[in-house]
């Protein structure tokens, strides 16, 4: 098979298999290496599961082989290089693999001209294609998907990723690439340094003052009347380790709320251990020239403000409370807020605190220097999650490590798509977090300790 991709190379048909030394006596950059003949070469290996291997070859002498002996919480990553392409053009990838179970993909990334990555129309901007491997006999299959080249795309780039919380061994060979030109030479992934073993536990020393933990996790909606039982479990654990946390809800459920789902949210913010946020209207994606913006992203002012005030009605009529904390929704990669959404915060006469989904900036010192709204700003290195929905305990350790100085940290978690090993590497960090003698508390009584109040 790789060497009738050869044959089809040389007489510079539109289809590019990437075989073994298919350039070797080429003047120009050699072929991209996607059968993996060569090794690592022509592709960058960001993780510590994914090989090149005999045992993984579909043809010739060798394949990608990804082995997870147990969950990762960020799964694996193997990034091919980037192939120059043309708007509208029409590619068709093939590729052989072979798995257990449903336990990944490879996915198309588009790129403009400065390397920036583009949304994909064809997913209405909520990510990149993909096609995963779904066939779970553990036999050789062949895959194919086809995506046409966007607007202002200059580049084309695989991305071969085992999902996290997977285990089990999957194998990938042969790639093609139809209707890419016949001289198209992708420019070489950039290999990412591996990054230093996370310290152990016991290397990172006691702090003279421990360190305030807010606890923020979102998406609270009922489901079929009644709350998702992952959010009773993850109550009751905190309850049993009087731990303090908080929950954001997503408003529109308040709408229907059921007596149950009110009667939950009362009961656990009576406990004081749960303090419940604004996390959204809907939480939903919208549209605006012809790209997908986060809910309180690319929104007028008037659209923005009615959504506060619907949820703060709501509020307030059945649940006996207006929230005093907002946290923005995401759901796509270019933006949270802006600058309207930083106008209703000031002007919401009951929202007092922000979890702001990022670092400290402008807009955010701005806000909080006119002494209404008290900013709590985010350290990307250190936080539950390393992607969404997924704890893992060194890399926040690795993080915490390099920030021993910093007085408080928001920690996000999506506990609705946290499975037993997810909700377990996440007990992994508190237990870490309580021998540091780590103080919790929820953004309010926080906001109110700052500010020399009693607390809630």
């Amino acid at each position: 098979m790789k060497t009738a991709f050869r044959l089809l190379a040389a007489l510079a048909l539109a289809l590019f298999a990437l075989p073994a030394r298919a350039a070797a006596d080429a003047t120009t950059a050699p072929t991209p290496n996607l059968g993996f003949e060569d090794g690592h070469q022509g592709w960058a290996f960001n993780d510590d599961v994914s090989t090149v291997a005999a045992e993984a070859a579909h043809t010739g002498a060798q394949g990608l082989r990804v082995a997870l002996a147990e969950p990762r919480p960020t799964g694996s990553s193997v990034m091919g290089g980037k192939f120059p392409v043309t708007p509208g053009q029409e590619i068709t990838l093939s590729f052989w693999a072979r798995a257990p179970k449903p336990m990944g993909a490879v996915y198309v990334y588009f790129y403009d001209a400065a390397g920036k990555i583009l949304p994909d129309p064809q997913t209405k901007g909520r990510g990149p294609r993909l096609r995963a491997v779904d066939q779970a006999d553990g036999n050789w299959h062949e895959y194919n998907l086809k995506v046409q080249i966007p607007e202002r795309a200059a580049h084309l780039a695989l991305w071969l990723h085992a999902w996290s919380s997977t285990t089990g061994t999957m194998d990938f060979d042969d790639f093609a690439l139809a209707g890419l030109a016949p001289d198209a030479v992708p420019i070489p992934p950039v290999q990412r340094p591996r990054p230093p073993p996370p310290p152990k536990p016991e290397e990172i020393p006691p702090r003279k003052v421990p360190p305030v933990i807010i606890l923020k996790f979102d998406d609270v909606k009922q489901f079929k009347g009644m709350v998702f039982p992952c959010w009773t479990k993850l109550a009751e654990y905190l309850q049993s380790r009087q731990i303090k946390g908080s929950f954001g809800v997503i408003c529109q459920s308040l709408e229907e709320a059921t007596p149950e789902y009110v009667e939950w949210i009362k009961r656990w913010r009576d406990s004081g251990l749960v303090e419940f946020w604004f996390h959204g209207w809907d939480h939903a994606t919208h549209e605006v020239d012809g790209v997908r913006y986060n809910e309180f992203n690319k929104r007028p002012y008037a659209e923005q403000k009615e959504r506060f005030d619907k949820a703060q009605r709501l509020a307030q009529e059945k649940l006996g409370f207006a929230f005093e904390t907002f946290g923005p929704t995401g759901g796509v990669g270019n933006g949270l807020f802006d600058e309207n959404t930083v106008k209703v915060m000031a002007d919401d006469p009951h929202l007092k605190a922000w979890l702001y989904p990022q670092p400290l900036d402008k807009a955010g010192q701005e806000l909080e220097a006119a002494g209404k709204v008290t900013i709590l700003d985010r350290v990307w290195a250190v936080n539950l999650e390393a992607g969404v929905g997924a704890p893992d305990f060194n890399r926040f350790l690795a993080g915490y490590a390099q920030n021993l100085t910093r007085d408080y940290f928001v920690l996000q978690g999506h506990p609705a798509a946290w499975d037993d090993n997810r909700f377990a590497e996440f007990a992994r960090i508190l237990d870490f977090l309580v021998a540091q003698k780590a103080v919790f508390m929820t953004p309010m009584e926080f906001v109110n300790s700052r500010k020399g109040g009693a607390g809630k």
